[in-house]
């Protein structure tokens, strides 16, 4: 299920529960966020998603 943004819900709820994750998404441009979403969108299970919050609470250098 996907917001008004088109952001997986999942993804959303996953990002309120880390503030750090939170403010690495907020900082990236457009373009990253979309391909965040997009990489998001093919999270299959919750430890997939945990890895990929994780990812983005170290950094945008761990995504890309």
């Amino acid at each position: 299920m996907n917001d008004m943004n088109g952001m997986p819900q999942g993804f959303g709820m996953a990002l309120t529960r880390n503030e750090k994750a939170m403010n690495t998404f907020s900082l990236l441009n457009e373009n990253e966020k979309k391909r965040v979403i997009e990489l998001s969108r093919s999270v299959r299970s919750k430890q997939e998603m945990n890895r990929l919050v994780s990812k983005l609470e170290a950094g945008k250098n761990q995504l890309f």
